[in-house]
């Protein structure tokens, strides 16, 4: 009996009492939100996969609903509470999310995990030195969002059988650059590029002026509708405008995720949001099993869902064969 109680208490002493891990998932965005939320989903669902016993805790900033001083503050009471617990890992989701932990936890001991960014490691690491190459050096690594920008140029071709120029209207706020840049970057290497016109936007009656000259350009085949955040009496954001350019714009609207669509414009090549937080998820698991995060280069998000919305296509007088609608994965009539 006493043998038993020994090795009982060994047991308990050994396993019992292990720290349970905590992991802290900082979204940018709120929980409704269609680009952020299905990020958290996937990342969750790995993470329970692959730990059993895990803690999850979940903080959203909301970033898009609120001001610049309110999101310094809301990021600073996040890297408190992370301090003050014994925290394992951290997984991020966006931009502002990755800046907040950036800026604070950027070389300590915490590993940190990143989903979704659209502004390139390649421009991060110009401020933080975490990686050569792709391969972290720091406590840094993930994947990166990237926006097929090619295939959306491709996609164009097979649809209205040749491409001209493409435009590219964007917000000159933090975002609507990024994206912009992301264009650059996807593009770096393709003869696309020299087919680029940019239209910088900093109010509505920039955009209107804008979208004036475009409708006059016969050389303009599709655009890019990056219009995050411009002023009027008020800010205004995609989900303002997103009315008034499908009105006066009647050319393509190509659409880098399902949230352009549901906003009323064309379609094309859209992240699979879930897989890339479901990717993060992976990656973290594999850091909490091994503690090592330098064999794990940063990634390129590389699954993607094919949108179209047929109403807009006949909107902008768009005809389309029952054959070319096919190579869609997602059809919303």
């Amino acid at each position: 009996m006493s043998r038993f109680l020994t090795i009982l208490f060994i047991f308990f002493i050994f396993y019992g009492c292990s720290e349970q891990k905590t992991v802290f998932i900082l979204s940018s965005y709120d929980d409704k939100d269609v680009c952020g939320q299905p990020q958290v989903e996937g990342a969750v669902d790995a993470l329970k996969k692959e730990n059993k016993d895990l803690k999850i805790d979940i903080t959203y900033l909301n970033s898009r609903k609120i001001q610049r001083e309110e999101l310094e503050s809301r990021c600073n009471e996040f890297i408190k509470r992370v301090e003050s617990q014994n925290t394992t890992l951290i997984l991020t989701t966006d931009d502002a999310a990755f800046q907040c932990v950036a800026e604070h936890l950027m070389g300590s001991k915490i590993p940190v995990v990143f989903s979704g960014i659209n502004v390139t490691p390649e421009h991060y690491n110009e401020k933080y030195h975490f990686l050569e190459g792709r391969k972290p050096v720091k406590n840094f690594t993930g994947v990166y969002e990237r926006l097929f920008i090619p295939k959306q140029i491709e996609l164009v071709e097979v649809l209205s059988g040749k491409v001209d120029k493409i435009a590219v209207l964007y917000s000159t706020d933090f975002m609507g650059n990024a994206l912009k840049e992301q264009v650059i970057y996807e593009l770096k290497n393709s003869d696309f590029k020299n087919r680029l016109i940019f239209y910088p936007l900093g109010t509505i009656s920039e955009l209107n002026k804008a979208l004036e000259e475009m409708n006059k350009r016969k050389d303009i085949t599709a655009y890019f509708p990056f219009v995050m955040s411009i002023k009027d009496e008020k800010a205004l954001t995609l989900q303002d405008v997103a009315s008034i350019i499908t009105v006066k714009i009647k050319k393509i609207d190509l659409s880098v995720n399902k949230q352009f669509v549901d906003l009323g414009f064309f379609g094309g090549f859209s992240v699979d949001f879930y897989h890339m937080g479901y990717r993060a998820g992976e990656i973290a698991s594999y850091i909490l099993k091994t503690g090592n995060i330098s064999e794990l280069n940063v990634e390129d998000a590389d699954r993607y869902v094919r949108i179209i919305n047929l109403k807009r296509a006949k909107d902008i007088n768009l005809k389309l064969s029952d054959k070319q609608i096919s190579v869609f994965d997602e059809v919303i009539k």
